[in-house]
């Protein structure tokens, strides 16, 4: 380096005024050479660290290096968090910051690769911060004691151990750059002339020197004998060093801001590395959401690992054919799949054979056609073939002890004229089979209508002039007239009040359209009640919503033209009586207790395939008292529908093929088999259905 240069001052009297001026300009320029040649080389060198650290911290983990004892840790990380220094920082990511405001490289920044799963740092040494290192003309220029500080403090990555023999003789040539790794052969004491040492010490020493020298070296350091290792040493220093070091640009990370939430995420309880291959040892005692979708044949072993997509409407009949290999986490339980509500008219099926649209979820097979004989379950016939103009019916259990047990008939009308009408029965055992076809009553006429009493017999009622309402017994095989008709009429249905055994009550319609309700009030219960004396009285609507039972029959067909014209099917249930006005399609419930009523229009309130638009026949409760079944008289597609309790829709069960063969019939002779899996209707040209829910439930 250039040698200082006498001063201005000291030589201005001995020089003219041109060569003084001369000198001063000269000086100048040798100055701004020395200066632009410093900021050069100081820029070259920063364009070098920055490439040693990107190196660094990028390199392999594996071989560990040993770092000067005596540095903090903290001295080489960086803040995640505020930062209230006047410097200008620049966000990296992830909360880390790089300080830039110095103009130096900026130091290391740290990655979440650099911390481990519980959010400690794993090893932060590889990525430690490196600052910048004053080097060449300008470490000359520097002061000593900031050069020594430097070369001590700022050492990036020394060799794994320190050289055994040291090299003879310094390099010839100084080094135009600084090299990555400095030697570790550092004096302990500094020298005592003040001037820097020319050669190493002949003893070196493992670790970096606690003090830094007097005065640094004025010639360049010798070439390490190793290369540098790619690795930090595996455990940081414990006590920082007793000099000071240049305060890096990076504060140190807070790891407590490392949350699952600041990801987004929701940490687990105890994340396992791997998932497990066995199940746990105490599986959970709730049963599994969804069932499987088919009944299975035998019982498994172990449960199955994943449910089926789509739960059944009924509980599996049978077990699976053969068990799961592997075991579920929850035990079986037997408790049947949850219910499923079925409602009619979703979709049709189409019967073309039959010449009706049935319900999807419905199975429909003939018992009788008119015209034929009969089919029994043993592949005989019945001797004389099914009636014509079949009409209303009801079952009565053939053992009222044991009515799942004994058997039940199938009572049904014939609507002839001209004494060629009558009751038949069709005889079932306790599954359905058809065991026998039968006439139980003869020689009467337009037997249209009828009812059930609560002694198991059916009342069959004549719709004439001169009609009467008959009793018959298909367990005795016996038929009687009752007083229900009086002086006779054009008789429809009955239903029965039997909430006093000692006097139940019975409600004939009439099909008139001044065809007024009697009510008939028995005196004694069972066979032979509806023989004797009684007392007989008239429905009276006196306006809008009240009505009352009167004994002047006149007064009581005046009020029939008016309010409820031609009535038809009838049903009791808990104090209402529920009838049908056929000409005025109303459906009309008498409210016994209050003396009150109240009118709907049938079909108005629709659900799903079909139409209920014609005239509404006959009635029935089903076993639940949730749906009234309805048949329906004329149009062009008759049809069986249902109505859903108070909410008053209305749904299509079967329904003939619009402008098919049954074109302007009825429908007739709805009734339920004691089990009430099997539901009987038919159409009045002939023909007798069973229909059954094809998931084996039974009707409601």
């Amino acid at each position: 380096s250039p040698s200082p240069s006498p001063s201005p001052a000291s030589s201005s009297s001995n020089l003219p005024a041109k060569s003084r001026i001369g000198w001063i300009i000269g000086g100048t320029i040798g100055i701004l050479c020395i200066i632009g040649i410093a900021v050069g080389m100081s820029g070259k060198n920063d364009g070098d660290a920055q490439v040693s650290s990107s190196a660094i911290a990028t390199s392999p983990r594996d071989t560990p290096s040993i770092v000067p004892q005596d540095t903090p840790i903290s001295s080489y990380t960086s803040d995640s968090g505020s930062d209230n220094d006047s410097d200008n920082d620049s966000d990296n990511g992830g909360g880390f910051k790089t300080d830039s405001g110095d103009g130096s490289d900026g130091g290391v920044i740290f990655s979440s690769d650099d911390v481990d799963n519980d959010g400690d740092v794993q090893d932060i040494t590889a990525n430690q911060f490196i600052p910048q290192v004053t080097v060449g003309d300008m470490a000359i220029l520097a002061s000593p004691e900031a050069v020594t500080t430097t070369a001590i403090t700022m050492t990036t990555l020394p060799t794994t151990k320190p050289t055994q023999n040291p090299s003879a003789s310094p390099t010839p040539n100084p080094s135009i750059s600084p090299t990555n790794t400095p030697t570790v052969t550092l004096s302990n004491v500094p020298s005592s002339s003040g001037d820097p040492t020319k050669y190493p010490t002949a003893n070196p020493s493992t670790n970096p020197t606690s003090m830094p020298s007097a005065s640094p070296s004025r010639e360049p350091t010798l070439v390490p004998t190793k290369s540098p290792t790619k690795e930090p040493t595996a455990t940081p220093t414990e006590t920082p060093s007793s000099s000071p070091s240049v305060e890096p640009t990076n504060k140190p990370i807070d790891f407590s801001l490392w949350t699952y939430s600041a990801f987004g995420l929701e940490p687990s309880v105890s994340p396992t590395t791997s998932p497990t291959k066995e199940p746990t040892a105490n599986p959970t005692r709730r049963p599994t959401r969804r069932p499987t979708r088919r009944p299975t044949r035998r019982p498994t072993r172990n449960p199955t690992r994943n449910p089926t997509s789509d739960p059944t409407r009924n509980p599996t009949s049978q077990p699976t054919p053969d068990p799961t290999s592997i075991p579920t986490l929850s035990p079986v339980t037997p408790s049947p799949t949850p219910y499923e509500p079925f409602f009619f008219g979703d979709s049709f099926t189409t019967h073309r054979d039959l010449g009706i649209q049935v319900s999807t979820g419905l199975s429909v097979r003939v018992i009788a056609e008119q015209g034929q004989r009969v089919p029994y379950a043993d592949g005989g016939r019945s001797s004389r073939s099914y009636h014509t103009m079949t009409d209303a019916a009801g079952i009565i259990p053939l053992d009222p002890q044991n009515p799942l047990e004994g058997g039940y008939a199938y009572v049904v009308n014939s609507e002839e004229g001209d004494k060629d009408g009558g009751v038949y029965g069709i005889y079932f055992d306790k599954d359905g089979n058809v065991l026998e076809y039968k006439s139980l009553l003869t020689g009467t006429t337009d037997n249209c209508g009828g009812g059930l009493t609560p002694w198991n017999t059916w009342l069959s009622c004549e719709e004439y002039s001169e009609g009467q309402c008959w009793e018959v017994d298909p367990v005795r095989d016996d038929a009687r007239v009752t007083k229900l008709g009086g002086r006779g009429g054009r008789y429809e249905s009955v239903a029965v009040d039997n909430t006093n055994p000692d006097n139940p009550v019975f409600f004939t319609t009439e099909d008139d359209e001044e065809g007024c309700m009697r009510r008939f009030v028995a005196r004694g219960n069972g066979w032979g009640a509806l023989q004797s004396n009684g007392d007989t009285s008239y429905l009276n609507i006196l306006d809008n919503r009240n009505f009352e039972w009167t004994n002047d029959e006149d007064e009581a067909r005046q009020s029939a033209a008016r309010y409820y014209r031609n009535s038809e099917g009838i049903q009791y249930h808990e104090g209402k009586l529920y009838f049908m006005a056929k000409k005025d399609l109303k459906l009309i419930i008498l409210d016994l207790d209050n003396m009150t009523y109240e009118v709907e229009i049938t079909g108005r309130k629709f659900y799903g395939e079909g139409s209920f638009s014609a005239q509404p026949d006959q009635n029935m409760f089903g076993p639940s008292r949730k749906y009234i079944y309805f048949t329906e008289d004329g149009g062009d597609s008759p049809g069986v529908y249902a109505r859903y309790g108070e909410d008053g829709t209305f749904f299509t069960m079967f329904q003939a093929i619009r402008g098919g063969v049954y074109d302007g019939d009825e429908t007739v002779g709805i009734a339920l088999s004691p089990d009430n899996r099997k539901f009987y209707a038919g159409i009045q040209k002939g023909i007798i259905f069973e229909f059954s829910r094809e998931d084996g439930l039974p009707f409601e």
